[in-house]
C-alpha cells in the first residue's frame, strides 16, 4: 500500500523549464521576460486544468493531465504566442492601486476526471404493486461539465473582489488623490510565436476544484534581499566573500 505525502495537482511558474525561486506566493521576473507554468498532476485520477490571468480565464479550455502527467504550458490555448511578464509605472495611489490588484496574478485551477456511477431504478416495485417508495423522485449525483483542450461549452462566472477605500463624508468619487512616488507594477501580455500545440480530447469532469494553485508575478524592482542574498567580492583579486563574518579576504588578505 503506497501513501502519497502530497498528491494534489499543482502549479507553479518557471523560465525555461526551471522554477523560478519562490517567496511566499511570489516570485519576481524582469521585464519582457517570458516564461512557462509547470502543471503537474501527482494524483491518480485524470484532471482538467483552467488558467487564469490577470483575473481572467484564458480562453480556449483547459489542459488535460493524466496520471503522474507534468506539462510544461507556454503559450495561450487560443492563441499561439507565449507567456509574457511586461512591466509599466503608475503612482501609488489609492485608486491606482485598485486597478492593478490583479495585475501579475495566475491561478490555476484543477478539476476531477468524472466517475461513472451507475444509475438507480427508482421505479423498481418490490411489492409487485404500483407503488414507488420515492415518490417518483429522481436523484441527481452532481453537476458536471464537459470540455476538450481546444473548446468547451462552460461559462465561468467570475467575481471579482474590489478593496476600494471612500472619503467619509463625500464617497469614494470625491476622494483626492494623493501624489505618490511611482510604483513598477507588471501584468501578463502577449509575447513571441510559439510552436506548442495541443490535440483534442473529450471527457466529463466535475464542477468542483479538487486544488487550486496561486502565483502572483512581480517586477524585480519590488523584490526584497535578505543579507543572505547579497554576495560581495574583493575589490583587489575578485575573490567571492563566502561568509558575513569574514573580514579579510582568504584568498589574498584584503579588507572587505
Amino acid at each position: 500500500m503506497y501513501q502519497s505525502i502530497n498528491d494534489m495537482p499543482c502549479a507553479y511558474v518557471t523560465k525555461n523549464r526551471q522554477r523560478i525561486k519562490q517567496f511566499d506566493h511570489n516570485v519576481y521576473l524582469k521585464d519582457g521576460s517570458e516564461f512557462e507554468l509547470e502543471l503537474y498532476n501527482p494524483s491518480r485520477k485524470t484532471v482538467l486544468s483552467k488558467v487564469k490571468i490577470n483575473g481572467t480565464y484564458i480562453t480556449g479550455g483547459g489542459i488535460v493531465l493524466r496520471p503522474g502527467e507534468r506539462v510544461f504550458l507556454e503559450r495561450y490555448l487560443d492563441d499561439p504566442r507565449k507567456f509574457k511578464f511586461e512591466t509599466y509605472h503608475v503612482d501609488g495611489s489609492v485608486e491606482t492601486q485598485n486597478a492593478i490588484a490583479e495585475n501579475g496574478d495566475v491561478e490555476i485551477e484543477f478539476y476531477n476526471e468524472k466517475e461513472s456511477i451507475p444509475a438507480l431504478n427508482l421505479n423498481y416495485n418490490p411489492f409487485g404493486l404500483n407503488y414507488n417508495p420515492f415518490g417518483g423522485l429522481h436523484s441527481t449525483y452532481g453537476t458536471y461539465f464537459n470540455t476538450t483542450i481546444g473548446s468547451t461549452d462552460v461559462n465561468y462566472k467570475t467575481t471579482t473582489i474590489t478593496n476600494l477605500s471612500s472619503n467619509k463624508e463625500n464617497g469614494f468619487n470625491n476622494l483626492k488623490s494623493k501624489k505618490l512616488k511611482s510604483v513598477e507594477t507588471g501584468r501578463v501580455e502577449k509575447g513571441s510565436n510559439s510552436d506548442q500545440s495541443f490535440k483534442t480530447v473529450n471527457k466529463e469532469f466535475e464542477h468542483i476544484t479538487v486544488s487550486k494553485s496561486y502565483w502572483k508575478i512581480l517586477p524585480e524592482s519590488q523584490k526584497k534581499y535578505e543579507v543572505k542574498d547579497l554576495v560581495s567580492y574583493c575589490s583587489n583579486c575578485g575573490s567571492k566573500r563566502k561568509k558575513t563574518s569574514h573580514k579579510f579576504c582568504p584568498t589574498c588578505g584584503e579588507k572587505f
